[in-house]
C-alpha cells in the first residue's frame, strides 16, 4: 500500500492545515463546493433555458434556489424522511437484496479451500480475505439498489403516489439515501460478526504436547510442539521459571507453562489477531563519517518509499515533523561511523508500564553474497537525547520480510561520560522532556540496512483485534454511504443504467487518483516516462520504450505533449474533485497488517464522506426538482 506523509496528520491538520492553509481540507472543501454549485447552477440555466427561453429559465433556476433556501430546507420533516426511509428501505429488502449475506458466508465457506494454509502470515490473509470480499459486495449492491430504485419508480410512475403527497423533494432524496444506507447497515453488521467468527476460528489452534524435550548444560529445558496446521514451535524454560514463550511462527507464538507435575501446557496462540498501536520518531542519518545528513545511502537499487515491504506490509513512509514532513529513508553503511537516530517523545513509565517494545521493520542490501543463511547483523543502542549516557548495543538480526519485535531492558548495562554501570532507562536515559534516542547501526562492513521513519517505532500499547475490525467496517460503510449518495444524485436524472455507469466512472477515477497524480507529478518535473495517452499509445504503436526520447517531429511532439498535459490536467482536476477512494480502502490494510487504524484518519473519512453527501444532496435536489417541472 502507498502511503502519504499527510496519512498520518491530526484531524486539525489535515483539516486546517495551519503550516499551509490554502492547502486544508476545508478551503479545499469550500472551493469544491462553490465551484460545484455554479457549475451545477450553469447546467440547469442552459437546461431551463432550452426547455422554457432564456428569460424564463433563468426564473426557473431562481425559483428552484429561492424555494431550497426559503421552504424547502426550513420545512423538511424529519418524520416524513424517516416514512421515506422505511419506504426505501422495505423496497430494496423486496428486491431480495439480503442474498448478499448468504453469498457471503458462502464465500467463508469456500474460503478454506483457496486460501494458503502454509502461508508466513495467516492472519494477514484471512483478514484480507473477508474486508476485500465484504468492500466488494456491499459496494456492488449500494451501486445496484440506489442506481435503479429512483429511475425504476419514474418509469412505473409509482413516484407519483409520493409527490402528490405533501413532501418536499429534499425529503424525498434524504429518505432514499437514508433508506439505502440503513439497508447497507443491515447487510454490514451480519458480514462483520461472520468475518470475525470466521478469522477467529481459522486461525484458533491448540498444540497438545510437547516432544523432544531436552536439558541444556546450563539446566535450560528447550523442547518442541506437536505438529498442527502445518508448524510447530520450539520454546525453552528456566529451570526456576513456569512460564516460557515459543518462537515466533507463521504470525503467532504461544504461552508455554509447566504445571506442579512436571507436565507442560500448550496455551492458545498469542499475538496472531492484535491492533498494533505504534509510536513514530524523529529521524537523523549520518554517513560513514558520522556526520548529520538529511537522507540515508542511496545505493541506486529501487525505492522503497512505497511501504509494504515486509511481512506487515503497512511500512509507512512518512515524515512526522510539523515542518517539512518530508518523506525520509535509505540505507546506513555496516561497519562504519554511519548510522540512524530516532528521537522518541512521551516515553514514560505510565505510557510503558511493561517495558519499552520496539519493532523494527527494515531492509537489507548486500554488496556482496557472503553466507545468505546467516543473515545481517544489527544493533540497537539507547542513548540520552543531550547528555553522554547511552546503553551497551543489543544486537540482533535483521528478518527482512516480516517486523522483528524486540523487548528493551529497563535497567541495561552502559556508560555514563565514560564510568561504565547499570543504568535505569527512564531515569538515565529518558530526558526531563520525556524523550530518548534509538541508535540503529549495521554491523556487518559493506553491508547496508534500509531505514526508513516508519520502519522503527514504539509500541506502548496494543488494541483489541475486534475493534479494530470494527473501524474496518465502519470505513466500508463510509464508502457504501458514498457510493448510495452519488447513486442516488445520478438516478434522479439518468436511467438506471446510465445512472450505475456514471456511478462506476466516478469511482473508478477515484480509485485512479494516485495514478493520475504521479503522471502530472512526471508533466511538472519534466521526468520522461512515457507520457501522457497520446504519447503513450504513439509509442505502443512505434514499439519505443518509455525511457527514450519520443521519436518524431519537432513540431508533432509538441503537439503531442501539449494535448497530453491537456488530458492530463484536466483529469487531475476531476480526480481532485471525486473522492479519493484508495486511502479509504487502504485502511483495510491496517488491520490485515496488525496496525491500529488511527482514529483521527477515520475521522478524516468520515467528515469527507459527510461533504459529498451533501453536495450529492443538493445537486440530487436542484435535478429532481427540474424533473417535477418538466412532468
Amino acid at each position: 500500500m502507498i502511503l502519504q506523509p499527510e496519512d498520518f496528520w491530526s484531524f486539525y491538520e489535515w483539516l486546517m492545515r495551519p503550516d499551509a492553509f490554502l492547502e486544508s481540507a476545508f478551503l479545499q472543501g469550500i472551493v469544491l463546493f462553490a465551484l460545484a454549485i455554479v457549475i451545477g447552477l450553469m447546467v440547469g440555466y442552459i437546461i431551463s433555458a432550452n426547455r422554457y427561453g432564456p428569460s424564463e429559465g433563468f426564473y426557473a433556476v431562481a425559483r428552484a434556489v429561492r424555494d431550497l433556501i426559503r421552504f424547502d430546507l426550513p420545512g423538511t420533516s424529519a418524520n416524513r424522511v424517516y416514512a421515506l426511509a422505511r419506504l426505501a428501505f422495505k423496497e430494496a429488502i423486496r428486491r431480495k437484496v439480503l442474498f448478499v449475506i448468504g453469498l457471503f458466508l458462502v464465500l467463508l465457506l469456500l474460503a478454506g479451500w483457496y486460501l494458503n494454509p502454509e502461508s508466513d502470515d495467516p492472519a494477514r490473509l484471512y483478514i484480507s480475505f473477508v474486508l476485500t470480499a465484504t468492500n466488494y459486495l456491499i459496494l456492488a449492491l449500494a451501486l445496484f439498489i440506489s442506481a435503479f430504485s429512483l429511475p425504476t419508480d419514474i418509469k412505473s410512475k409509482t413516484i407519483y403516489t409520493i409527490v402528490t403527497k405533501p413532501v418536499r423533494a429534499t425529503e424525498i432524496v434524504l429518505g432514499r439515501m437514508i433508506g439505502f444506507m440503513a439497508v447497507g447497515t443491515v447487510i454490514l453488521v451480519p458480514m462483520g460478526m461472520a468475518s470475525y467468527l470466521f478469522v477467529s476460528r481459522g486461525l484458533g489452534h491448540q498444540h497438545l504436547e510437547v516432544v523432544d524435550l531436552v536439558e541444556e548444560a546450563d539446566g535450560r529445558l528447550v523442547g518442541e510442539t506437536d505438529y498442527i496446521q502445518n508448524h510447530k514451535h520450539t520454546f525453552s524454560i528456566d529451570q526456576d521459571q513456569a512460564i516460557g514463550l515459543t518462537d515466533f511462527v507463521r504470525g503467532h507464538r504461544h504461552i508455554v507453562n509447566r504445571e506442579a507435575n512436571g507436565e507442560f501446557k500448550i496455551n492458545p496462540p498469542a499475538d496472531a489477531l492484535r491492533a498494533r498501536i505504534p509510536s513514530y520518531g524523529e529521524i537523523q542519518f549520518f554517513d560513514r563519517g558520522g556526520n548529520k545528513k538529511d537522507a540515508g545511502v542511496d545505493i541506486g537499487a529501487e525505492r522503497f518509499a512505497t511501504g509494504g515491504y515486509g511481512s506487515s506490509g503497512i511500512s509507512r513512509v512518512i515524515g512526522l515533523s510539523r515542518g517539512s514532513r518530508k518523506v525520509q529513508h535509505g540505507y546506513v553503511e555496516g561497519g562504519t561511523l554511519g548510522k540512524a537516530e530516532f528521537t522518541f517523545s512521551d516515553v514514560t513509565p505510565e505510557r510503558y508500564p511493561d517495558g519499552l517494545r520496539l519493532d523494527l521493520s527494515l531492509r537489507a542490501y548486500r554488496s556482496y553474497k557472503g553466507d545468505i543463511e546467516a543473515g545481517i547483523r544489527g544493533s540497537v543502542t539507547m542513548k540520552h537525547p543531550s547528555k553522554e549516557i547511552e546503553s551497551d548495543p543489543i544486537p540482533y538480526i535483521i528478518n527482512e520480510y516480516q517486523v522483528d519485535e524486540i523487548s528493551l531492558p529497563l535497567a541495561p548495562r552502559g556508560t555514563d561520560n565514560n564510568e561504565t554501570r547499570i543504568l535505569n532507562v527512564f531515569e538515565d536515559l529518558v530526558d526531563e522532556n520525556g524523550q530518548i534516542t534509538l541508535v540503529i547501526r549495521c554491523l556487518d562492513r559493506s553491508q547496508y540496512l534500509g531505514v526508513t521513519q516508519s520502519g522503527v517505532y514504539l509500541r506502548p500499547d496494543d488494541n483489541p483485534f475486534w475493534w479494530n475490525l470494527t473501524k474496518a467496517y465502519i470505513s466500508i460503510w463510509l464508502q457504501m454511504a458514498m457510493i448510495v449518495a452519488f447513486g442516488v444524485m445520478f438516478s434522479t436524472f439518468l436511467s438506471g443504467p446510465v445512472a450505475m455507469v456514471a456511478t462506476f466512472a466516478c469511482v473508478l477515477l477515484g480509485f485512479s487518483a494516485e495514478q493520475i497524480y504521479d503522471t502530472r507529478h512526471f508533466i511538472d518535473t519534466g521526468i520522461d516516462r512515457g507520457g501522457g495517452p497520446i504519447e503513450s499509445m504513439v509509442r505502443l504503436l512505434r514499439q519505443d520504450a518509455m525511457t527514450t526520447q519520443l521519436d518524431v517531429d519537432t513540431a508533432a511532439a509538441k503537439v503531442i505533449k501539449t494535448v497530453d498535459a491537456g488530458i492530463v490536467y484536466s483529469l487531475d482536476a476531476i480526480a481532485t474533485a471525486l473522492p479519493n477512494l484508495p486511502k479509504m480502502v487502504g485502511t483495510a490494510e491496517y488491520a490485515a497488517s496488525g496496525f491500529d487504524i488511527l482514529g483521527d484518519l477515520l475521522l478524516r473519512h468520515a467528515a469527507a464522506t459527510f461533504g459529498y453527501c451533501l453536495l450529492a444532496f443538493i445537486i440530487s435536489y436542484f435535478f429532481l426538482k427540474s424533473r417535477e417541472i418538466a412532468a
